[in-house]
């Protein structure tokens, strides 16, 4: 996976909320959105062989990720 596919992926799923934010609120839309990840993940993590060992260790993985994240868009968008 290259970096450009990740954020092409990422902006599909942005534009799709922004559809969304014509019709609910958008503090609605992004406690929706982390809904969806928290329940892809946990799917993602029941049913891969791969990744982090144990419960613990998986949701210490996804929080770790999401903050990096975050931090980074709050950085970048503010710019």
């Amino acid at each position: 996976m290259q970096e450009a596919d990740f954020h092409e992926v990422s902006d599909e799923f942005i534009n799709f909320a922004n559809d969304l934010a014509d019709d609910w609120a958008p503090a609605f839309i992004s406690a929706v959105i982390l809904h969806a990840a928290a329940r892809y993940n946990a799917h993602n993590y029941l049913n891969n062989d791969s990744g982090p060992e144990t419960e613990e260790a998986a949701i210490n993985y996804f929080c770790d990720q999401y903050k990096r994240m975050l931090k980074e868009s709050i950085k970048e968008l503010g710019e």
